[in-house]
Order: structure tokens, then C-alpha cells, then sequence
């Protein structure tokens, strides 16, 4: 079955993303990993009672196989995460530190010369006090109301379900609008793109399986992404 010998063995490229804070970042690229560097102040005034990460750290975030990786490299939060009908996932208030990746991915055991198939956005987001259980709630309540919206001249349908098994709360975010060729005429039959949201405690990550011209997730690969990046992020608190 696609992906399922990817379970059980350890990921090991390197990371290219550096520490970042929500005041700043570093940016990397190239093929050599980088190192982390130290995060700026974010401004933020510390809680006493509050042991949330203030900096997002590479190793919170999980490595795409080797056999899938294309490219990999920092991203910027308003690519990673949808608009949808009103800015649902934004990040609100109580950030501490925020970071975001971009793999451009293959399937597995592609043909040399295969077109990526999708690209794989993640984001981690830190929240003092209760400022992560908020968003989710925050979340939930706004995707509850959204079931669809315009983009360009189609309409894009969002369906939206709890996710049980994977962290402390977890939502799975599909987006369908009409299936498209390149130039974008309707071709019949449907495009789904997935979005999956977990917090951990005081963190939540997102990851967003966006599009690589006209593809949809393949939903075995997404769960390969969802229990790999639980995963790191557990790692990473740990």
C-alpha cells in the first residue's frame, strides 16, 4: 500500500529551518542543513506560570522522507495557512513564537523525472495561558459556520471533522472545489486538498497538503504526515 513502509522507518534528512521567534526569523536555504540560531526577543512579557516554548526549534518538525523530498524551505505563515471564509486558522492572540515550513513532495517511488505531487505546508504556533485551547475553540466554532467560500470564479466547499487519536484536540479540514486542467477549464469530478490542525498543550501545528498543479491529497500519505508530525512536536516537549 502507498506510504505504509514509511511507518516504521526513522526520517533523517536534515532540517533546513532555523529558530524563530514571533519577532523575527532566520532565514535559510541551499542544500546544507543549517543550524539553529538563537531566537530574538519576541516582545512577549513572561508569565510566571507559564512554561509555553517561546522559540520553535528544527527538530519540531517532522522530516519528509527522503524517497518524497523535493525541496524544503522556510515559508511565509499567509502561504501556509488558508484564508478560507474568514480567516478561521489565524493565528489571534497570545502567539509566542510562530514558524513555518514548505516540502514540495513526491509520492513514493516515483519515476525519475515525475512532476512533484503535492506541497506540504507545516506550521507550529506556541500561546501562553490558555491561548492555544482558545484558537482551537476559536476554530471550530468559525469552520462550523464556513462551508464554503468564493475563490476566483468557484466555489470551494469546506468540511470540516473532529480528529481523535493524534493530540489533546484535532480537527481535519478538507477543502473540494471542481477539478481543473492547467488552464483551467473544468475537467468533471472533484479536487480535495487537506488541512489538519492539532494542539499539543500550549502548541498547535498545522499542516496544510496544498495543491501541485490541479493534484489532491492522497489521504494515506496525509496520515503518514499527521502521525509523523505528531510525533516530533510530542518529541520536542518532551
Amino acid at each position: 500500500m502507498v506510504g505504509q513502509s514509511l511507518l516504521h522507518r526513522r526520517l533523517t534528512f536534515p532540517v533546513l529551518v532555523a529558530v524563530i521567534a514571533v519577532a523575527g526569523c532566520s532565514t535559510t536555504s541551499g542544500s546544507g542543513a543549517a543550524a539553529p540560531s538563537a531566537a530574538p526577543s519576541t516582545g512577549v512579557p513572561a508569565s510566571p506560570s507559564s512554561d509555553a516554548p517561546r522559540t520553535i526549534p528544527a527538530s519540531a518538525f517532522f522530516d519528509m522522507p527522503a524517497d518524497m523530498r523535493r525541496e524544503r524551505r522556510e515559508a511565509e505563515g499567509a502561504a501556509a495557512v488558508p484564508e478560507l471564509c474568514d480567516q478561521e486558522l489565524a493565528p489571534s492572540s497570545g502567539v509566542l513564537a510562530s514558524a513555518a515550513v514548505m516540502n514540495l513532495y513526491e509520492q513514493p517511488d516515483a519515476p525519475a523525472g515525475s512532476v512533484p505531487h503535492g506541497v506540504l505546508y507545516q506550521t507550529i504556533r506556541s500561546y501562553e495561558g490558555d491561548g492555544a485551547a482558545e484558537f482551537m475553540e476559536r476554530a471550530r466554532n468559525g469552520l462550523a459556520a464556513c462551508d464554503s467560500y468564493q475563490k476566483n470564479e468557484y466555489t470551494v466547499e469546506v468540511r470540516t471533522k473532529a480528529l481523535s487519536g493524534v493530540a489533546d484536540e484535532a480537527l481535519t479540514v478538507d477543502l473540494v472545489r471542481p477539478q481543473l486542467d492547467l488552464p483551467g477549464n473544468p475537467t468533471g469530478g472533484e479536487q480535495t486538498n487537506r488541512i489538519v490542525v492539532m494542539r499539543f498543550g500550549a502548541v498547535v501545528t498545522i499542516l496544510y497538503d496544498s495543491e501541485y498543479e490541479r493534484s489532491s491529497s492522497i489521504p494515506g500519505l496525509v496520515d503518514i504526515f499527521v502521525d509523523e508530525a505528531a510525533d516530533a512536536v510530542r518529541a520536542w516537549l518532551d
